[in-house]
């Protein structure tokens, strides 16, 4: 056996961002925008877009990773189906030990 120490990334199973925002931000980015198509306000809707992308990067600023899906699933977009099949109730805040 080697004594040799090997340093592992926290970040090495994090998803691809795009640019600079995860999945899920741009997921509600682009739903807003289409939402702003079927309603025939495009521009105002890229507008929206665009400030929630913004503003998504600033509330993610010291927060930890997977914030904004927790808080998107706590509000019940079941952005994933095993997490609600695998994984504790989404409104329980605390767990019990």
């Amino acid at each position: 056996m080697s004594n040799e120490s090997y340093r592992i990334p926290q970040d090495v199973d994090a998803p691809i961002p795009i640019f600079a925002w995860e999945m899920t931000e741009v997921v509600v980015a682009i739903m807003v925008i289409g939402v702003g198509i079927i309603m025939r306000f495009f521009i105002p809707g890229l507008f929206a877009g665009i400030f929630l992308m913004m503003m998504a990067k600033k509330m993610r600023a010291g927060q930890k990773r997977g914030q904004v899906q927790h808080g998107l699933w706590r509000m019940g977009l079941k952005l994933d189906p095993l997490l609600g099949k695998y994984a504790p109730r989404p409104m329980r805040l605390e767990y019990i030990r």
